[in-house]
């Protein structure tokens, strides 16, 4: 056996299913920290955040118009009802006057409901002359007013921990003055991509020379994840230049690599890994990305992925992307399904569970799903305009044209 030559022909090969589960019990779940509101987008709320006060804190207007009594506008859609303008009513302004039988007060949007006055009555419905308002509409009681705690009652649940922090989220909790949260902290990840034949993206590849995607797609998928990158490294095809380079990266919470983790002479990933930890499995039936590692490099879980860019992608959103969702403390770890009709049939061998590239598109309200092309793993351009995979069993040799598949959503396309 040639020096260096890995050989795992008694390796077990687990299923996607199988090697997920051991890769999410692999990590935990990170610890919380404080943090500016202003800071928190896409982060993972720690504790619930419960109202302090009413929301809305008072009763409103939610029109511009005239807050009235109710019963004093019956019957103006059939004969007109003129009454006394008494005040002005404007946000952010308490407005005492009391409204009384026969008066109005104008009030703006948003405005705190003047004491006396039951409804708001639109301005379009009215006609404003001097001191004199005619109404030519009737409203009900509490018509056009936003009732104090109709969102929220003091101590209801404004955002519940577990809940990811989008612009809706962190609008709620500004509005009960959350100023400070405990949040998740967002995963470190460290990445590495192997080989002499890489160059950088400006360069000009020389003989048997490519550029360099994998980082570029690594540190894409990382940050869309919702981790924040560590360090990105490319290593040579040198054994102890790699055990280095995996040492200084322990300051990571995860370690992730593309390339180095099959049984070539210059497949040295694993052995270094090895070398500074263990490994736990290293090959799944699935396609494309059946050498996929799981190990450790010291404490830190590390995951090894082919280094095809097409395996790179798959191999990214089937284990890293769910590892890091559970690090930074996300309720589910897993992308949506929708199901969808096939618009070509698929065959393929049978042993491997396959992940079909596909764009989605909507016929009569169904789904329809379309290879992209060529599925080799490295054929890139498959990743373009790409919608999701659809699932293909591993036992199943053919799915003709016309078949309900499951895809699995990366991104659903834009409606014109």
């Amino acid at each position: 056996m040639p020096d260096g030559l890995i050989t795992d022909t008694g390796t077990e090969v687990l299923s996607l299913t199988e090697a997920r589960e051991k890769v999410l019990e692999a990590v935990e779940r990170l610890p919380a920290q404080g943090v500016a509101l202003a800071d928190a987008a896409g982060l993972v709320l720690a504790e619930t955040c419960v109202a302090p006060h009413d929301l809305p804190r008072f009763d409103n207007s939610s029109m511009d118009g005239y807050a009235l009594r109710a019963e004093d506008a019956l019957g103006a859609a059939e004969d007109p009802v003129t009454l006394t303008l008494a005040a002005e009513a404007r946000a952010g302004q308490l407005q005492e006057t009391p409204v009384v039988a026969g008066q109005v007060v104008r009030i703006m949007t948003g405005a705190p409901l003047p004491p006396g006055a039951n409804a708001v009555i639109p301005v379009e419905d009215t006609e404003e002359d001097g001191s004199r308002v005619t109404l030519r509409a009737s409203v009900a009681p509490g018509q056009f007013v936003r009732r104090a705690g109709e969102d929220l009652r003091r101590g209801e649940v404004a955002v519940a921990a577990g809940s990811e922090l989008g612009a809706g989220e962190l609008a709620v909790l500004a509005s009960v003055g959350a100023g400070r949260l405990q949040v998740i902290r967002r995963p470190q990840v460290a990445i590495f991509v192997t080989g002499d034949e890489l160059v950088e993206i400006g360069e000009v590849p020389g003989p048997g020379q490519i550029r360099d995607s994998n980082s570029v797609a690594l540190t894409t998928l990382v940050a869309e994840s919702g981790a924040e990158v560590h360090s990105c490294e490319r290593l040579k095809d040198n054994l102890e230049a790699t055990i280095g380079s995996f040492e200084a990266a322990t300051q990571a919470d995860l370690i992730v690599s593309s390339g180095g983790v099959s049984m070539g002479r210059y497949d040295l990933v694993r052995r270094a890994v090895e070398e500074l930890g263990g490994i736990d499995f290293w090959k799944v039936a699935m396609k494309p990305g059946k050498p996929c590692v799981l190990g450790r490099v010291r404490t830190v879980p590390f995951l090894g992925l082919p280094g095809n860019p097409v395996s790179v992608h798959v191999s990214f959103e089937q284990f890293v992307r769910p590892a890091i969702r559970k690090m930074k403390g996300a309720r589910g770890y897993l992308r949506p399904t929708i199901t969808a009709r096939l618009t070509e049939t698929l065959e393929h061998g049978p042993g491997r569970f396959e992940l079909v590239r596909v764009r989605l598109s909507k016929e009569d309200g169904e789904w329809l799903a379309s290879p992209t092309g060529a599925q080799g793993s490295h054929i890139q351009s498959s990743l373009v305009d790409t919608h999701g995979v659809a699932h293909f069993g591993a036992d199943e040799t053919k799915l003709p044209a016309g078949t309900d598949v499951t895809v699995e959503i990366w991104r659903l396309p834009e409606e014109k």
